[in-house]
């Protein structure tokens, strides 16, 4: 008998053993950034509170949006800056990379392409400072005049906005940086954009417009960005079955949704609709919704929900962990690499789409002619808006068939006399027609 209690014990003892390992392992590691978050959210009072759910004074600083940190707890500000196609230094133009479009992403349909784009925007965001930056877009284009189709990774198809946001997003968020996932949802048009109502059935949400936000969010996006439209009438940061029974409860998005710049329209509607942050100021998040939690209009858990996802997200990103900010707002970031990988990028996305009698590539032409305002006088390398970064220098189509072919004769002519471009034509090796033009 005793033999056999001897073998038993030995038997336990490798199960016991690796069991007091597992232990020790995870008190190693600490607490998870959703028990801290917790912990952190006891600790705070209802200003404090509140002073996480909108944004402050932003007309001073160097960054579009920041909320205000909670200093005696060393929560630190979040500073947010747009956009889509790269950091937009309104104070400081050219100090960063004017990156591929997200549509020119789309069309290269490669998921590296989408990563690298990514990484090599959050790199930037990082070395300027900002947690979150303001992108990408995912909208699907269904409006082809849209003024923001061009910030817009998705295209015209929601199974490929699907398939690149996911490494965009993870490729934004290696940095550190917080990615934003926007405009939720059915922001297809800018003409009226604050009163317009996107009327849609349940099925033709979920199959053509929903499907680029649940890449995003399996992705492991941070934040996303509630739309100025209104969703079958009902405005869309205080629409409460697209943000909480969608976006939180069916796709289980665990961050937060802040709102597009002075979209948000009321406190209670909004908090309860399932809006976490009101951008830029507080018109409705800051004083007033200390008075609806007062008066029980807006219970305080759904507040402590909204900053408990905020806390969440930094410390999942590492915000609380770092030496903040990253970088400097004024710092220039761009680099030959980074502009190689932006020509590169676009390069990938270039289509040929008729070749007749194999004109292309040029057989080093002696004659070269070249048309159109966007050629050289007025060129267009990106979007306006949130998503325009000002580049540190344009290399126009001109410039680089001068620098091509540096033996030819190259003429060029903006083309306002179609007679004129008509001869010069007639009188070049080869013409090069250049059509362009902005939403």
């Amino acid at each position: 008998n005793d033999s056999k209690a001897t073998v038993s014990v030995l038997y336990w003892i490798p199960s016991i053993m690796m069991l007091a390992a597992i232990v020790v392992c995870l008190l190693a590691q600490g607490p998870t950034p959703a028990q801290r978050a917790k912990e952190l959210l006891a600790k705070m009072n209802l200003d404090e509170k509140v002073s996480m759910v909108h944004g402050s004074d932003y007309l001073s600083s160097d960054y579009v949006g920041t909320i205000q940190g909670v200093k005696r707890l060393g929560i630190p500000d979040i500073t947010m800056n747009d956009g889509p196609q790269g950091f937009r230094a309104v104070h400081h133009p050219g100090t960063t990379t004017q990156w591929p479009s997200g549509l020119t992403i789309g069309a290269t349909f490669d998921v590296a392409a989408a990563r690298l784009w990514g990484t090599s925007m959050g790199k930037e965001f990082s070395m300027k400072g900002a947690d979150i930056q303001l992108g990408p877009g995912v909208c699907v284009a269904r409006v082809p005049y849209c003024g923001r189709n061009f910030e817009y990774i998705s295209g015209e198809d929601p199974f490929l906005g699907k398939a690149m946001v996911g490494p965009a997003i993870q490729g934004i968020q290696s940095n550190g940086v917080m990615a934003n996932v926007k405009h939720f949802i059915l922001n297809n048009q800018e003409t009226n954009r604050r009163t317009v109502s996107s009327n849609v059935d349940e099925r033709t949400l979920m199959e053509i417009y929903a499907p680029p936000f649940e890449g995003a969010v399996r992705s492991g996006v941070y934040t996303a960005m509630c739309s100025y439209n209104k969703i079958n009438n009902v405005h869309a940061c205080q629409n409460s079955h697209t943000m909480n029974t969608i976006l939180k409860g069916e796709m289980n998005f665990t961050g937060w949704v802040m709102s597009d710049w002075t979209a948000t329209h009321s406190t209670r509607d909004s908090a309860l609709g399932g809006l976490d942050v009101e951008m830029p100021l507080w018109e409705y998040f800051g004083d007033a919704l200390k008075l609806a939690v007062a008066d029980g209009s807006v219970p305080e858990s759904v507040v402590d929900d909204k900053v408990y996802r905020i806390l969440l997200s930094m410390f999942s990103i590492g915000i609380m962990d770092r030496p903040n900010p990253t970088g400097n707002p004024g710092a220039n970031v761009t680099s030959p690499e980074h502009v190689t990988i932006a020509r590169q990028l676009a390069e990938s996305a270039a289509v040929l789409l008729k070749n007749t009698n194999n004109v292309l590539p040029f057989q080093s032409p002696s004659k070269i002619a070249v048309f159109g305002a966007a050629a050289s006088t007025s060129p267009i390398a990106g979007g306006t808006g949130s998503g325009k970064v000002t580049p540190d220098h344009v290399t126009t189509i001109l410039q680089g068939v001068q620098w091509e072919f540096p033996g030819a004769d190259v003429t060029y002519y903006d083309g306002d006399d179609t007679g004129k471009a008509a001869q010069m034509a007639a009188a070049a090796d080869v013409a090069v027609v250049v059509l362009a033009t902005i939403s």
